[in-house]
């Protein structure tokens, strides 16, 4: 078989023994979600994600803190360890910027201030008091307020286009001020928001993400309220700008933003954000950029290098994939709780068939192979 190394860049002649022989299987390391909600409160919770996670093929998840309560303090985050303990999954946490807590570098990896609301006086006062860590930023004016980008064709609040990449530049030069050196921006939107971020990295170590619904969807695609996201989907010509900042690298990771909900009521005003999105990640980023090679890295090995991780050892932990593999989204099927995802009825191409954890296969085609599955 073909295993890729996305660490070298280069596919191996590899001898894997299988739960079935198939023909036109790669193999290749377990991915990171660098960007994962759960819920609780009888939603999404740390067992149905972690079977959702397996399905997409991710081995390890970090944690958004915007939870209810929300990762601010010791004793939420206890919690939050108890809930995922013994889980087949790795779950890391980011903390909120806003809180208690600071990254210890081990179960706590970075900040972050993803989901939760904060004006300029806020984020400064954060900066000023908190040790200088990774901060995943989620590039926002709260104060304009605004559910889609100006341009969409629905009767809504709207924000600026360019409020996102403003927010960039602001929260990367204040954090630089007071200390702060490096700036993870969470899923980029906008062609303005990828050219703020180029100039950013003359000053600090700033790396960035996108979701497969932006890269996917414009605001021209959107139908239901599944597809109310923030931030916001964008102009068509900010989708094809996000693609050829992943074809440039200047986009360094692929994430989820899995943002799970039972269901979202048919009200663009009152339901929430979000879209699930976590068992189809990699056949959506594959299908819409038709790269396998670096699909694998910017899920398996981008993340983990930005946090300090390191690689599966793959005798341990490996996906089987088949890259040939054409399916339709069934959110019926889905492990997740959230029913919510834009990629519902979507034909994508590459599927997950199998998942080895801790030296043993979990998963095989559609089906959990032990009881911590």
């Amino acid at each position: 078989m073909k295993l890729y190394n996305p660490l070298k860049r280069q596919w191996l002649d590899v001898e894997i023994n299988l739960p079935e022989r198939r023909k036109g299987l790669i193999v290749c390391p377990t991915f990171f979600d660098m960007h994962t909600h759960v819920r609780l409160n009888d939603q999404e919770d740390y067992d149905s994600l972690s079977k959702a996670a397996i399905v997409g093929g991710f081995s390890a998840v970090l944690i958004q803190p915007n939870t209810k309560p929300c990762i601010e303090n010791e004793e939420v985050l206890k919690r939050h360890v108890e809930l995922a303990k013994d889980k087949p999954v790795r779950f890391y946490w980011s903390v909120s910027l806003f809180g208690e807590l600071e990254p210890d570098g081990e179960r706590t990896l970075c900040y972050s201030n993803d989901g939760i609301e904060y004006d300029t006086p806020k984020i400064v006062k954060a900066f000023r008091t908190k040790r200088p860590h990774l901060l995943l930023d989620h590039s926002q004016l709260h104060e304009l307020g605004g559910i889609f980008y100006e341009g969409v064709a629905l009767r809504v609040e709207k924000r600026p286009i360019n409020s996102e990449a403003v927010s960039i530049f602001r929260n990367v030069m204040l954090g630089l001020e007071y200390g702060f050196k490096e700036f993870h921006i969470q899923h980029v939107s906008t062609k303005l928001s990828i050219e703020t971020i180029q100039h950013s990295k003359k000053y600090a170590k700033v790396t960035c993400e996108v979701t497969p619904h932006h890269l996917f969807f414009s605001m021209d695609d959107v139908k239901s309220t599944n597809f109310k996201i923030n931030p916001p989907l964008a102009t068509e010509q900010d989708r094809k700008a996000l693609l050829e900042a992943v074809e440039k690298d200047i986009v360094d990771v692929f994430a989820t933003d899995h943002a799970p909900h039972p269901e979202k009521q048919n009200d663009f005003e009152k339901a929430p954000f979000g879209t699930s999105n976590i068992e189809v990640a990699f056949s959506a980023f594959y299908t819409i950029t038709n790269q396998l090679e670096k699909t694998i890295e910017k899920l398996a090995f981008k993340p983990r290098e930005i946090l300090n991780l390191k690689m599966p050892q793959c005798s341990e932990e490996l996906l089987i994939v088949d890259p040939y593999a054409e399916w339709i989204v069934d959110v019926k099927k889905f492990h997740s709780k959230g029913k919510n995802s834009v990629f519902d009825g979507v034909k994508l191409r590459g599927r997950i068939i199998g998942v080895k954890l801790s030296g043993r296969w979990v998963y095989w085609d559609g089906e959990f192979l032990t009881d911590e599955g």
